[in-house]
């Protein structure tokens, strides 16, 4: 192999690295807020310091499996289920 691509590799792979280092783990979106509500487009998650409508409070497999002071919840686009506390905040 080449020096040339070998030096032009090591920040290339630093910078995909450091990307995915940054990046919450979806599967665990407990404690992101979001807009919307249970009728709604739900899945638009933005900062809790933001305007906001509801927290997300537990991500399960099954909505049987959501704590109690869950107000609605929904199916995430990975399937898991999000129980959704009401928490409108302007």
């Amino acid at each position: 192999m080449r020096w040339g691509v070998m030096i032009a590799a090591v920040p290339l792979a630093v910078l995909v690295a450091s990307g995915v280092a940054g990046c919450k783990d979806p599967r665990n979106a407990a404690g992101e807020c979001l807009v919307g509500g249970a009728t709604s487009n739900h899945d638009k998650v933005v900062a809790c310091s933001k305007p906001h409508d509801g927290k997300i409070i537990a991500s399960v497999a099954h909505t049987s499996d959501c704590p109690q002071g869950t107000d609605w919840s929904y199916t995430a686009k990975d399937l898991k289920v999000m129980c959704v506390h009401n928490e409108l905040k302007s």
